[in-house]
């Protein structure tokens, strides 16, 4: 078989993303803007069409074809496929995948399309993206950090020491806590410009006050509804147990 060079060297954490993804079957990795995600993402795949190709003695013959999006390896193919139509998907199998920015896409992506194309052969998935509120992306990201056969990684910009730290103040500075909250340090509360109670739920956060609730059904149980016209609708849910007021749902 043909030597195959990648010039890629990974940083630190993005090594640290690899090892996590090869051992894990369904991986979330939350990253600051300018980690390298796509880069670490796009090496991750072609090193699991290499993998598959050590079983093999015949040359590479790999080939690329810009208008499809797609490069064939011998016996394998990595395909670049656009979110904007998950019908369009349906019919293919996958042995592994990215979702590139998946808080932008479709929640019927995953849920309807991608997981079941990966059921007969027993692929992988790769979720990673920066916060853009507490959207389907932050229902993975909790999900991945306590179920079993899901591993989730968070890369914040003040803690990979990738972006200088005077580059991070600048930032902050032009950007607003909120913003660079949610660019830069991985927040999910911190998302919607110009939300009345965002700064204060990232605190709460920070602070650890968050929790699961199990619903109690002799409690009192009740909605408020913002009917939206021109914007979605809201809803809340609580109950009242004695002196508590708890947000069940939103």
């Amino acid at each position: 078989m043909a030597e195959v060079v990648i010039p890629y060297k990974p940083r630190d954490q993005q090594l640290s993303l690899h090892k996590t993804v090869d051992a894990h079957r369904f991986s979330v990795a939350v990253a600051h803007r300018r980690f390298g995600k796509t880069v670490a993402a796009i090496n991750q795949i072609i090193k699991a069409a290499l993998d598959y190709l050590l079983k093999y003695t015949q040359p590479l013959n790999a080939t690329a074809n810009i208008s499809e999006l797609r490069v064939d390896f011998y016996g394998r193919r990595i395909s670049l496929y656009g979110a904007d139509n998950p019908d369009s998907l349906r019919g293919i199998y996958l042995d592994g995948v990215v979702l590139d920015e998946v808080g932008d896409m479709n929640p019927k992506i995953w849920n309807e399309v991608v997981r079941p194309a990966l059921s007969d052969r027993l692929g992988w998935a790769m979720f990673i993206g920066t916060p853009k509120g507490a959207n389907h992306f932050k229902d993975l990201r909790d999900r991945a950090e306590k179920e079993d056969g899901w591993s989730l990684l968070e890369f914040k910009a003040s803690q990979t020491g990738i972006v200088p730290a005077e580059e991070l103040k600048a930032a902050k500075k032009e950007m607003g806590d909120d913003k660079y909250n949610q660019e830069f340090e991985c927040s999910f509360n911190a998302a919607v410009e110009g939300s009345y109670y965002g700064q204060i739920l990232n605190t709460l956060e920070q602070q650890g006050r968050f929790c699961e609730i199990v619903r109690d059904d002799f409690c009192k149980t009740y909605a408020a509804w913002d009917l939206g016209v021109g914007d979605s609708t809201s809803i809340w849910i609580a109950q009242v147990a004695g002196q508590e007021i708890r947000l069940m749902d939103y």
